[in-house]
């Protein structure tokens, strides 16, 4: 039994279809009742269509931003991570390349990890630090014509 293709919904590839379904030996009730239907339902996939649209849309710039703060969170939190586990590679090459493999592979582990500490305590320290002045980073005294004039309040 022939099959009834209408193509991709173009008007070359829907009357090939029909044309190749008959001369195959279809019925051309089929035909017709499959032009009907789609008479009747056309309007309605249109309509459906159209709301698809509408809410994509809509709904783009809220799906862009979910990425974009994924891909954020992303880079804040497993780029340091990358880093630092680059880094511990590179120490356990230079430790293995200076001890030698045996107590290189002892003390391997161990070092690499003090280091990721350290590296991590660096870090914090710096995120620790006291404000500085308001005119040049790294000196400890404001100038009082530029920003604004406050006392140092203790946080609670």
């Amino acid at each position: 039994m022939p099959t009834l293709s209408l193509g991709d919904g173009g008007g070359v590839g829907t009357l090939n279809g029909i044309a190749t379904y008959l001369s195959e030996g279809g019925k051309a009730s089929t035909v017709l009742s499959a032009s009907v239907i789609g008479l009747i339902t056309s309007p309605f996939i249109a309509i459906i269509e159209i709301i698809n649209a509408i809410t994509q849309f809509a709904t783009a710039p809220f799906e862009g931003a979910g990425e974009s703060i994924a891909s954020l969170f992303d880079g804040l939190l497993t780029g340091p991570a990358n880093l630092i586990l680059a880094g511990s590679e590179i120490s356990e090459a230079a430790i293995r390349s200076v001890f030698g493999e045996t107590i290189a592979g002892i003390l391997a582990l161990p070092l690499t990890v003090a280091l990721a500490l350290a590296s991590l305590y660096l870090l914090a320290t710096f995120l620790d630090e006291e404000e500085t002045g308001n005119l040049f980073p790294g000196l400890p005294f404001d100038v009082p014509v530029i920003g604004a004039d406050e006392e140092p309040v203790d946080d609670m």
